[in-house]
């Protein structure tokens, strides 16, 4: 978990990042802003975060990304024991980006910018709020797994993202809390009860 709060940018969004960020608000909160290597979109790394990474031998990772995240979400859903969470299907995942992108909605195209507000293939999800992140980088010899699990809504994001004005915050605000959910409003384990059963449930890839 993070000591101070930082909103993270992933790969791919670097370019974009100072129309996707609000770098005076982040400023103003003392909120750091921070780019990765990995993949993914913005979101906002603080206490009410658990983070881990599971660095694997490229050679025992299957060459479809999306495939490769497979075997992580099942041993995350495993490690949690939350009985009503789920392991993202890929086609359900799809179907969540394309409505986002056919919306007419300014708030639903900033959802697809950050990485909780939008589906993932084999992240997981509880109904179909999201509780678990995934993002990976690939060396020629090792690939880094990260994984980030909330343990609140991530809807304080909202907070730090450019939006044209305060209504569309709010919304957003909304959006984010609708869409994602802590792992303490659905189970009495601790965080480090969490961290130690997911050390436990990590097996190799296949």
């Amino acid at each position: 978990m993070a000591s101070s709060p930082a909103v993270v940018v992933g790969l791919g969004l670097h370019r974009r990042l100072a129309a996707i960020v609000d770098a005076e608000r982040c400023r103003r909160a003392h909120v750091e802003v921070i780019e990765r290597s990995a993949g993914g979109g913005a979101l906002l790394l603080d206490e009410h975060m658990l983070c881990g990474a599971v660095s694997l031998p490229i050679s025992n990772v299957s060459q479809d990304v999306t495939e490769s995240y497979r075997w992580l979400g099942d041993a995350l859903l495993r490690a949690l024991g939350v009985a009503s969470a789920r392991r993202v299907e890929v086609a359900e995942a799809r179907e969540d980006v394309a409505r986002l992108r056919a919306s007419t909605s300014l708030v639903a195209g900033v959802l697809l910018t950050t990485c909780y507000g939008a589906l993932s293939p084999h992240e997981i999800v509880v109904q179909h709020k999201k509780l678990v992140g995934l993002a990976q980088v690939r060396r020629r010899d090792t690939a880094l797994f990260q994984f980030g699990i909330l343990l609140r809504d991530q809807s304080a994001l909202a907070d730090y993202l450019n939006v044209p004005d305060e209504p569309t915050r709010e919304r957003l605000r909304g959006a984010l809390r609708q869409r994602t959910i802590g792992l303490t409003a659905v189970t009495d384990q601790s965080a480090s009860v969490v961290a130690a059963a997911i050390v436990d449930a990590m097996p190799s890839a296949p």
